[in-house]
């Protein structure tokens, strides 16, 4: 690897978030001075659980799994998340030196608020990580967990990780004037795409700006983004695509919240969905196993189900 060679970044997204990928993407690359390469990761990389128990929440939260191998198990990768904003050149984190270890994080990352954050944004050796998304997925259940697997630590010994990277670089919820190179949003319930309220929100939607200004989405692509119900309509307003009803204030966060709930907008509703699906799916196994255990009392364990979720 040398210093010629382009910064691979592989960025986890589903159609849900295309527009949060296209605005991370246009920062990386206003503020990276050398050539960058951004590649869209999902689980169609990998194998999907039959036990609900241990399905994906997301439709990419297995991918990370696969970058060695689609990287030739060759040089060094940066995993990412969408839903971030970067304000730095990004060549500070891919040249992080590994010091030895697999998987470099940011400095501080375990301490922070939110466990398994960590993980969000990791620079891989490719060479040292021998992984099989296909061996990975069928280890759930048997020797970890979906949440500790998130998390990375059961496919390395201890010491294999190693918070390296320089501080800033993964920032939850909360811009640092002069410290933060890459703000987080997490929270998917605040993110600015999907609500008008976030401290930090005007940030994102500042650089969604410049990217619609640069030709790198159009109006009516962000039109399809809310009609699609993957970004608010008020959205649309305070880029100026569309005209603000009389009286609405775009500095009015709980108005322009309003706004969009009128129009019928739920944050994130597909997720929300799937989210309510996998549950759903859950207790229907949590119900069989149970009444396969104890047949007599099968009449019990489904009026629980029917009071939990109605009939299937």
């Amino acid at each position: 690897m040398t210093h010629d060679d382009p910064i691979r970044i592989f960025c986890g997204a589903d159609r849900s978030q295309w527009l949060a990928l296209r605005v991370f993407e246009h920062s990386v690359r206003r503020h990276t001075a050398r050539a960058v390469e951004v590649a869209l990761i999902d689980n169609a990389l990998a194998p999907l659980p039959d036990d609900p128990r241990h399905a994906p929440y997301t439709e990419f939260s297995f991918a990370r799994f696969a970058i060695p191998k689609l990287c030739g198990y060759r040089g060094h990768a940066v995993y990412m998340d969408s839903d971030m904003l970067v304000f730095a050149d990004i060549g500070e984190l891919w040249d992080t030196p590994m010091e030895g270890a697999k998987i470099a994080i940011e400095v501080g990352a375990r301490a922070a608020t939110e466990p398994g954050k960590h993980a969000a944004v990791m620079l891989l050796d490719c060479a040292a990580l021998r992984w099989d998304v296909d061996e990975i997925v069928a280890g759930l259940g048997t020797r970890y967990g979906y949440k500790p697997l998130m998390q990375i630590d059961p496919l390395l010994a201890p010491g294999e990780m190693r918070e390296l990277i320089p501080s800033g670089w993964n920032d939850l919820d909360a811009y640092r004037p002069g410290t933060t190179r890459n703000l987080h949003y997490s929270r998917i319930k605040t993110q600015p795409w999907v609500h008008a309220g976030h401290p930090d929100g005007h940030l994102w939607v500042a650089e969604l700006q410049r990217l619609l200004e640069t030709g790198g989405v159009t109006a009516e692509q962000l039109r399809v983004e809310v009609r699609e119900g993957y970004a608010r309509p008020s959205l649309l307003i305070e880029l100026g695509i569309e005209p603000a009803p009389e009286g609405l204030q775009t500095s009015d966060a709980a108005a322009m919240n309003a706004f969009d709930a009128a129009q019928g907008f739920v944050p994130h509703r597909k997720l929300v969905q799937r989210a309510g699906e996998r549950r759903r799916a859950i207790a229907r196994r949590q119900r069989d196993e149970a009444s396969a255990r104890t047949p007599w009392l099968g009449w019990w364990h489904r009026a629980r189900y029917r009071w939990r979720f109605g009939r299937d």
